[in-house]
C-alpha cells in the first residue's frame, strides 16, 4: 500500500503558508510547511514529499535553487511556484528546469488543486 501524499509548502512567508497548509488540509491533503528552500532540504525527509510549492524569492535559498538542487540529487518531485514576480525570464526558467505549473499571487485556489491533483496522480506526466 502506498503512503499517503504529502506536499511541502516552502515560502518565507508565515501567512502564505498557513494559508495553504489550510487549503490543502479542507481538502484532505497532508502538508508540512518550512521558511525556506535551506530548511526544506534540511529535512531527513525531504525527498519523501510528493510534491513542492513554492515561492521564487526567498532568504538563504531561492524557489529556483531549490528546485536546481532536487534536480541535482536525481529527484522527480513535481514542484509548483507561486510567486508575486512576474519577471518572464525567471518563469521561463522554472519552467525549462522542470516546474510543472507557475502561478503569480494571488493564486485561484482551484487552478492551484487542479495542477497539484494532475502531479499527485501522475507525477511524471509532466516531465
Amino acid at each position: 500500500m502506498s503512503k499517503p501524499p504529502v506536499i511541502a509548502i516552502v515560502d518565507d512567508d508565515r501567512a502564505v503558508r498557513e494559508a495553504l497548509l489550510d487549503l490543502l488540509q479542507v481538502e484532505g491533503l497532508s502538508a508540512r510547511m518550512f521558511e525556506n528552500g535551506a530548511a526544506y532540504l534540511a529535512d531527513a525527509h525531504c525527498l519523501d514529499f510528493h510534491c513542492v510549492i513554492t515561492d521564487v524569492r526567498m532568504p538563504e535559498m531561492d524557489g529556483l535553487e531549490l528546485q536546481r538542487r532536487l534536480r541535482a540529487c536525481g529527484s522527480t518531485i513535481p514542484v509548483i511556484f507561486i510567486t508575486s514576480s512576474v519577471n518572464e525570464g525567471t518563469r521561463e526558467r522554472a519552467l525549462s528546469d522542470g516546474a510543472i505549473a507557475w502561478f503569480t499571487k494571488p493564486v485561484a485556489n482551484e487552478e492551484l488543486l487542479f495542477e497539484l491533483r494532475t502531479a499527485l496522480r501522475d507525477p511524471g506526466a509532466r516531465k
